[in-house]
Parts: structure tokens; sequence; C-alpha cells
């Protein structure tokens, strides 16, 4: 029950409306068209950084390119999934039972196979900002 609990608080920290609630001065400051965007969670070219932020969260990494003479700005958002890559063999597990009949204890091994996964990152968004504004937005496929 507390690792339920723990997990709705953890996924209600990172919402669009609880962004909202944390930074209520800021999201005012917003446009009319702009906090429907945020409610509506619509992501366009041409929003600002604060937008994106409501919709998106904090991006996971920032860089700055100079590009084409323009300075330019990217947020990357990834995400991180664990894929199964099997069962494997862990070494032998040594059992000792007591055999009544020869009045001995006997030992015997049992394979341990332990499941294992590996943690994955992949992007699946880059937004770019072009003189304080959304220029562009890469949505990747998983």
């Amino acid at each position: 029950m507390g690792i339920l609990a723990l997990a709705v608080i953890w996924a209600g920290c990172d919402s669009t409306e609880y962004r909202i609630k944390k930074y209520p001065d800021r999201f005012a400051a917003l446009s009319a068209e702009e906090q429907t965007a945020v409610e509506n969670k619509t992501l366009d070219i041409g929003q600002s950084p604060d937008v994106v932020y409501f919709i998106m969260g904090e991006p996971d990494k920032k860089k700055r390119q100079f590009k084409d003479g323009k300075d330019k700005e990217v947020w990357i958002y990834t995400r991180i999934y664990t894929q199964s890559e099997g069962t494997h063999l862990a070494g032998y597990e040594r059992r000792v039972y007591y055999d009544a009949k020869y009045k001995v204890f006997r030992v015997y091994h049992v394979p341990r196979y332990v499941h294992t996964y590996s943690e994955h990152q992949e992007i699946f968004s880059e937004i770019e900002f072009e003189e304080g504004v959304v220029s562009a937005i890469t949505e990747y496929e998983s």
C-alpha cells in the first residue's frame, strides 16, 4: 500500500497540474491563448519556453547551438525503460537433507537462475528554441 501511495505522489509531482500549482504567478503571466494551450497540453511552433515547461516539464538535457548565424537552444526529453534480457544461470544453491535410511546428512546442488534486466534511455522529443520561441519540434518513436 505504501509503495502505491509513493507511486501516486511521485507521478503527481511531475504533471502539468502540479507545475501550474507550483508556479501560479508564472502561469498567470502567460497570455490567455498560452494558458489554453497549457491546459490542453498542445505544443506548437512559436510558443514560449514557459509554455513548453508547463506542458513537458524540465528537460533532461539542454544544449546551445550556434547554427546558421543564429543562437539556438535545444531541450531534450528522454525516457528510461527496463528491458528483460531473459533468465540466466547464476550458480548453484547447496541443499542438505537427512537420509534417515543411512542416518547421514547428504548434500546436493540445485541450479539457481535469476531474471536479468537492462536499463535503456532513449530520446523521445527535442524542442528547439530560436529567439525565445519554439522553432522546431522533433518527436521520436520508440
